[in-house]
């Protein structure tokens, strides 16, 4: 595992027993639908490649299905330490760490923690940062063929529930916010570094995009 943590807090937000509730939950049902579904779009060559960086990994799930699935390496990235434990633990179970990299950091902050990998998720991550031209500029600059974006819909009642996060943000000394930012700006970002919107996916709360470079 490597390191260059700035939490700001997140590990008050995403600790070490949510990690182990996640892995409990990984172990008896697999996959919830948001990472299943991008294995699903790997499987029917929506997106296409050998590696896969996941931003905002968690207990590296993703990672590990895709690697199940065919892909040859996957990275890893979260920044809060509370999930190392239980990512290595399942890992470990799969017999896969010799083809996966785990990192505790900041991308968007540090671009130089994670290589470059022909896809690189981004599963309810933008809605974690302030900044989310900044996090997207860097994902798409180590994006070699496909990002995936899965994002929440700009919906007043969404900035609302935002503010009221924020609340709890405070309240657990946790410089985390959850942020709605337009869909346009999102995928803007990323069409202004050479992708192309290929798919999108709309239901309830979230927005799940598709983009391919070039």
């Amino acid at each position: 595992m490597d390191a260059c943590c700035e939490p700001q807090g997140y590990d008050r937000v995403f600790t070490g027993r949510q990690a182990r509730l996640d892995a409990a939950r990984y172990r008896k049902s697999g996959l919830t639908w948001d990472p299943q579904r991008v294995v699903d779009l790997y499987r029917d060559g929506t997106i296409g490649g050998d590696s896969v960086l996941d931003v905002g990994a968690g207990i590296g799930d993703l990672g590990l299905e895709l690697l199940r699935a065919g892909m040859g390496e996957a990275t890893s990235v979260d920044m809060s330490p509370g999930y190392d434990a239980a990512a290595a633990s399942l890992l470990a179970e799969a017999g896969l760490g010799e083809r996966s990299r785990r990192v505790i950091g900041d991308v968007a902050a540090h671009p130089e923690l994670a290589g470059p990998a022909d896809v690189v998720t981004l599963m309810k991550v933008v809605c974690c940062y302030a900044d989310a031209g900044r996090l997207l500029a860097v994902a798409g600059g180590l994006a070699r063929r496909h990002v995936v974006l899965r994002y929440p819909r700009d919906a007043w009642w969404l900035r609302a529930g935002a503010r009221g996060m924020a609340l709890v943000g405070r309240w657990r000394r946790s410089d985390w916010r959850f942020h709605i930012h337009p869909e346009r700006e999102l995928l803007g970002a990323l069409e202004a570094q050479g992708f192309s919107v290929t798919r999108t996916e709309r239901g309830g709360v979230w927005r799940l995009a598709v983009l391919q470079r070039g």
